[in-house]
């Protein structure tokens, strides 16, 4: 049978990414910078370098919408 699932709302989506990042943060300051760290990070490249863990694909949404605004207001928050 089907089961029921929650949607979740872009907001909610995004405050699950900021604890993925919280989460990795050690990992993102081996990068110049959080856009960095994301653009090479993404689930959807084939390559990730070596001791970085791939971003779950169900975040894609949310990072197509993010500018670099945003990562640097999200850089400040992480106080990287």
């Amino acid at each position: 049978m089907f089961t029921a699932t929650k949607v979740v709302n872009d907001y909610e989506l995004l405050q699950q990414f900021k604890s993925f990042l919280v989460d990795h943060k050690q990992q993102i300051t081996a990068y110049p910078d959080l856009q960095t760290y994301v653009e090479n990070a993404r689930s959807s490249f084939l390559f990730t370098p070596i001791g970085t863990e791939k971003i779950p694909a169900h975040y894609n949404h949310v990072l197509k919408q993010l500018t670099s605004d945003d990562y640097k207001q999200l850089a400040k928050r992480l106080s990287l």
